[in-house]
């Protein structure tokens, strides 16, 4: 398995990976069905969308796990400067394994792989978005050495007509 920077060859596969974990996802805990969300939403959701693969392609930052042209993995990352008293973070916004694959360190090889390109390129800390009741997920970032509390996301569309504030 080849751990290398992600390609602009690679956002179709790197789409159909992403748009597949982010459904297994839904189906697991989230009350929405996939099949009920507006299309819209579902165009835009992930990394992967064509709204946001570019700044992650660009960033130097987000990797792919191949092996004979296909990809198996992913993670989306790039570096954010002076958030949170740190003048150089390390943001990864998504990653993912195929599930065929799973439990062979290949998620670990990415994040690894993600956070030593951000320590060279100078970043002080690492946020990582991951969900408190993905299991797999705590257990692989605090294998890392992450340190996980129980804060969780609340997201508002503020491009929302409905939205009274």
């Amino acid at each position: 398995m080849d751990f290398r920077l992600m390609k602009l060859k690679d956002m179709k596969k790197v789409r159909e990976l992403e748009l597949s974990c982010i459904r297994e996802y839904f189906a697991e805990a989230i009350e929405n069905k996939w099949e009920s969300l507006p299309q819209e939403w579902k165009d835009n959701l992930g990394a992967s969308s064509s709204k946001h693969f570019g700044p992650y392609l660009e960033s130097g930052l987000s990797f792919v796990a191949e092996e004979d042209g296909e990809v198996y993995g992913f993670i989306f990352a790039q570096m954010l400067h002076h958030i949170a008293d740190c003048d150089s973070l390390v943001w990864i916004e998504n990653m993912g394994v195929d599930p065929m694959v799973r439990r062979n360190e290949i998620g670990y090889r990415l994040l690894r792989e993600t956070l030593r390109a951000g320590r060279a390129r100078g970043a002080d800390v690492a946020h990582s978005t991951i969900q408190a009741d993905n299991a797999p997920s705590v257990m692989l970032h605090k294998k890392i050495g992450f340190f996980i509390d129980r804060r969780s996301v609340a997201l508002i569309d503020l491009k929302d007509p409905k939205l009274e504030i």
